[in-house]
């Protein structure tokens, strides 16, 4: 008997799970901008407050990655639900109890992992040709601005992704390879912590600093840094903003992007 109701709700499972994917919830942006640049914003029935171009779509709000309106989601009825792992797990269990299948996104860690979640999101919702359009279009791109800046100086880079405290990109993300693709040092090179003070960054005098717009922050922060004129950067006047919308939302696109305005800050 126990064989008979295991083997009933393993076929019930495989038959829900394999159901074309019609209806989905996404709760992380970089995973929105994926579904978007897929062409799948038609399925999209839910999405966070930070979706920006799928809010302006209308598509239903249902919190963000943190907070996460269950019964909003619920509601949607969608077939899947994509999620980073900012979601609360007891919220992701709870989705799960109620018969919803979700998928958690491991955080990309490099330019490669972006574009193997891109290709993952595409698989679940069969838009697999898609996604290789997309992914070898972008390595063509990263490529080609590898290969343009082995004639360039390997200069220090400061990219800052946050104020009060500081914030520096770190080793180990993607956002790092914005800096190494261009044949240029990260300044924040061997650190574990990302929290920078002011004198630090001073004192590894980066040749060019590089801040993510963070809504109005960063244009406050260009103007800080540039009162600091011993540094390299502001002394020869290369102390740049760069769209967070580009930048800090994974998607081969979206690095393709950022990473010119980082081959250009670099070169100019």
């Amino acid at each position: 008997m126990r064989r008979f109701v295991f083997l009933f709700l393993l076929l019930i499972s495989v038959s829900v799970f394999s159901q074309e994917v019609k209806r989905v919830v996404s709760l992380a942006p970089s995973v929105t901008d994926n579904i978007y640049l897929l062409g799948g914003n038609h399925r999209l029935v839910g999405c966070t407050s930070y979706c920006v171009q799928a809010v302006n779509d209308g598509v239903a709000q249902v919190g963000s990655a943190v907070q996460v309106n269950v019964e909003k989601v619920f509601a949607l009825r969608p077939d899947l639900v994509l999620t980073m792992q900012l979601t609360k797990p007891q919220d992701i269990e709870s989705l799960r109890k109620l018969g919803i299948r979700v998928e958690v996104m491991q955080t990309p860690k490099t330019f490669e992992e972006i574009c193997e979640q891109t290709t993952t999101i595409a698989q679940l919702l069969g838009l697999n040709e898609k996604a290789e359009e997309i992914v070898t279009t972008a390595k063509q791109r990263v490529a080609e601005i590898k290969q343009q800046s082995r004639s360039l100086p390997s200069g220090k880079v400061f990219f800052q992704i946050g104020a009060s405290p500081i914030y520096t990109v770190l080793q180990n993300t993607y956002m790092n390879d914005y800096i190494t693709f261009c044949g240029s040092i990260n300044i924040a090179e061997g650190l574990k912590v990302g929290t920078l003070s002011r004198e630090s960054v001073v004192l590894k005098k980066p040749d060019v600093i590089i801040i993510a717009e963070m809504g109005g922050y960063g244009k406050n922060e260009k103007e800080v840094w540039e009162t600091y004129g011993s540094i390299p950067a502001v002394k020869n006047g290369k102390v740049f903003l760069i769209s967070s919308e580009t930048s800090c939302s994974p998607s081969p696109v979206n690095f393709v992007s950022a990473l010119e305005d980082v081959f250009r800050f670099i070169k100019n």
